[in-house]
């Protein structure tokens, strides 16, 4: 995933109100937490407002960190997440809302469900939560990605959903055909990386990662590398770049980098969810470096089964023991994620030589490694690919059942 912020949000008491209500209008948010969750709106949206039918007006709120993945979308405007539940019940009425479409965001669902909007709510981490995390359990339809299994810490959460529905994984429509791609050429990811757990981890985790995968890249021969993430050039100072590799880093919009992973011969990224589904939508190969967070161990331990097992690079055990999260996981995802970031925060202060080593080390063995696999496509032929028009099709319903007293009314 790639982009950043560059859409100032417009204060709700200076937007006009709409001139007519002939079209429904949905309002949408995504959770900041990486750029999973706005990966995720664009695949719906695009096919939402690709149907034939007049496409719904679009009021963006949140989601802060991913707006610019977005910017290609018709969004009408975009908004702060209100502050109290009045003013949310404000912007609902000024722009008559029909439905709200969130992800992962729980709090703005419970907000909207409160403030009395039909909620879909898109749910791709099913299988993260325990009875210490939140989740909107009533919200009018409750979208979950399928996964290969559910952990028992989740399934006291899951029965108490009252509408729920598995979808495939949500992604958007691929290119027609997967190119030969450019020689040479590889991408390095590191997604949203923001967490509001963590203010210390984002530059933390970039500082390990970023020079033992470009000079992994460069001993493997790539010599074009595109850089994409929550970041900028000074990801990776002029001085850690090998000489005879071509280093382009900054944030993109999702619609670039599908096109990058289009023309790739090699991803390496994080584990984030959404980019690995893209990669295997692509059979594109991939290498995934160590996790940014908790979601991102599940993820990689997907990978690893579905995929294979010896292009997931985790860290070292000196730095993050995946069984001290282990330990802590029944407590919720915050404790979780107090172990995760606390290591990666402790390894960059240390600044230790070794791990950077050992890191460029066995990222160089999973790019070698990554030369002898066949298929690249074990997450999706696990889950599918069907989701965002599966999303999107619970959320048509819920306009349309709105929509039907409006008409009576009419006559």
């Amino acid at each position: 995933m790639a982009g950043e912020d560059r859409t100032a949000p417009v204060p709700w008491r200076d937007v006009p109100a709409p001139a007519g209500a002939a079209r429904p209008t949905v309002v949408f948010c995504g959770h900041d937490f990486g750029w999973g969750s706005a990966g995720k709106l664009h695949a719906v949206l695009t096919e939402l407002t690709a149907r034939p039918a007049p496409p719904p007006r679009l009021i963006g709120v949140g989601t802060v960190l991913g707006r610019s993945l977005l910017a290609k979308l018709p969004v009408d405007t975009w908004y702060d997440q209100p502050s109290s539940t009045g003013e949310l019940r404000d912007l609902l009425r000024r722009h008559q809302v029909t439905a709200a479409l969130v992800v992962l965001d729980s709090k703005f669902a419970a907000a909207l469900l409160a403030a009395g909007c039909p909620t879909v709510f898109v749910d791709s981490l099913p299988y993260l939560w325990t009875d210490k995390d939140t989740i909107p359990h009533d919200v009018t339809h409750y979208c979950a990605q399928l996964c290969e299994s559910l952990p028992r810490t989740c399934w006291e959460q899951l029965r108490r959903i009252e509408r729920l529905t598995w979808t495939e994984a949500i992604l958007s429509a691929p290119a027609p055909t997967r190119r030969a791609g450019t020689p040479g050429l590889a991408v390095l990811n590191f997604g949203g990386l923001h967490s509001p757990f963590s203010q210390g981890s984002a530059n933390a985790y970039s500082g390990l990662v970023a020079e033992p995968a470009v000079r992994a890249l460069s001993d493997a021969g790539f010599r074009t590398l595109e850089i994409c993430g929550n970041i900028d050039a000074t990801v990776l100072p002029e001085r850690d770049i090998p000489t005879g590799i071509a280093v382009n880093a900054g944030p993109r919009s999702h619609e670039e980098f599908l096109d990058l992973l289009d023309q790739a011969q090699l991803l390496v990224t994080s584990p984030g969810l959404t980019t690995l589904l893209e990669a295997g939508q692509r059979c594109l190969p991939t290498v995934c470096v160590p996790p940014q967070n908790v979601s991102q161990i599940l993820n990689g331990d997907r990978f690893a089964s579905a995929v294979e097992a010896a292009c997931r690079v985790p860290w070292p055990s000196e730095v993050l023991d995946p069984r001290q999260v282990d330990a802590v996981r029944a407590r919720g995802e915050h404790a979780a994620l107090s172990v995760v970031y606390g290591a990666i925060e402790r390894a960059a202060r240390q600044a230790h030589p070794w791990v950077r080593y050992r890191l460029q080390r066995d990222i160089t063995t999973a790019i070698e490694h990554s030369r002898t696999v066949r298929d690249w496509g074990g997450l999706l032929g696990r889950t599918g690919s069907r989701g965002a028009h599966q999303v999107v099709q619970r959320l048509t319903e819920v306009l349309a059942e709105q929509s039907a007293p409006e008409r009576r009314e009419a006559g």
